[in-house]
């Protein structure tokens, strides 16, 4: 059997075949497109093909399944022989992941299946609407405060409201030159709901995201995202394992006599991490009580509100795991077991 490594790049990637004794068979380019790549793989014997989890990773990896391959997407951030090269390019890192293919020295990730891919798609636009608003209201304060004028704190819903209560106190002239920011702001609104819309009606009659729902402060929503995500508990070995793949966990240095732990990782899926972390922010804010706030709350005592913020969202990722595990809803004596 022959092992190929495949260094994906924008439009074309390198790729560099070897045989059982790791020597060079073939090394050469091809486009990112499924015409090309069956061009250059599709008449070639059964290979191992390893290609570095990127933006199109699992495309490629879908394609080069077609063709008979077996393509293995693996982690980037462990493949130190690639990182840590003094000497570095694309058709040394295919030499590099062939080789390492070869020597099966490489750390596979699980690769989903792109019905799961595109489902999870829709928290991608919507984080993206979410963080354009953000971005627009954030200019739209900046240039008010620039004038001496501040706009009431208040929810994103609201923003436009509490521009109309200072518009008066606004330069003259201003009010018509933040116009087409407010409209823009208006019609994300309007967007980020319909996507919104979109998660609740699939979520509707999902009996996992009513199960997950069970638990204080999370929404379909967070559920849904989080069910997409993670796809399998058995996956996973422990609540832990969980929060560390959502990058949720510190890092850490450990060598010899340093033990220094520094801020999350911030590994693994932005959108999930960023939605338990919003569901725990709004959980300690909440008026309704529950074990989670209480903890939350006595952490943000000794640590502050940011690490503590953190900290329950890493806790409920562990709790909705253990959840899912057992196919039993939220009870409180769970939360304090883990």
């Amino acid at each position: 059997m022959k092992y190929c490594g495949l260094d994906l790049g924008k439009k074309s990637s390198h790729f560099c075949i070897v045989d059982d004794k790791r020597r060079v068979v073939c090394e050469s380019t091809v486009r990112n497109r499924a015409k090309e790549l069956r061009a250059k793989f599709g008449k070639i014997e059964k290979m191992r093909i390893v290609i570095e989890a990127s933006n199109k990773s699992f495309w490629m990896a879908d394609q080069l399944r077609a063709m008979g391959h077996e393509p293995v997407v693996v982690d980037p951030g462990r493949t130190k022989a690639i990182g840590s090269a003094r000497i570095k390019h694309d058709k040394l890192d295919a030499r590099i992941l062939a080789e390492l293919c070869q020597a099966n020295l490489l750390a596979e990730i699980d690769q989903p299946e792109q019905d799961t891919r595109v489902a999870r798609m829709t928290f991608v636009v919507r984080d993206s609407l979410v963080r354009s608003r953000t971005s627009l209201i954030n200019a739209v304060r900046s240039l008010a405060d620039s004038e001496g004028v501040e706009i009431p704190t208040c929810s994103t819903i609201r923003f436009l409201d509490a521009v109309g209560v200072v518009v008066e106190e606004l330069p003259l002239g201003m009010d018509v030159l933040l116009d087409p920011i407010c409209i823009a702001i208006k019609e994300l609104n309007e967007q980020i709901a319909q996507c919104d819309r979109q998660i609740r009606d699939a979520a509707k009659d999902d009996e996992l995201i009513g199960l997950l729902q069970t638990c204080p402060g999370v929404g379909p929503i967070v559920a849904a995202g989080f069910a997409y995500v993670i796809r399998d508990p058995k996956r996973f070995k422990s609540g832990r394992a969980v929060g560390a793949y959502l990058g949720l966990v510190p890092s850490l240095y450990a060598s010899g006599k340093t033990n220094r732990r520094g801020r999350i990782t911030k590994c693994g899926n932005r959108q999930v991490r960023w939605l338990l972390t919003i569901a725990a922010n709004s959980m300690m804010r909440t008026k309704e009580d529950s074990n989670l706030k209480s903890w939350a709350l006595s952490l943000k005592a000794r640590v502050g509100s940011k690490k503590a913020k953190v900290a329950l969202a890493r806790k409920l990722s562990m709790v909705l795991w253990a959840m899912w595990r057992d196919g039993k809803p939220y009870e409180a004596r769970l939360a304090q077991a883990i």
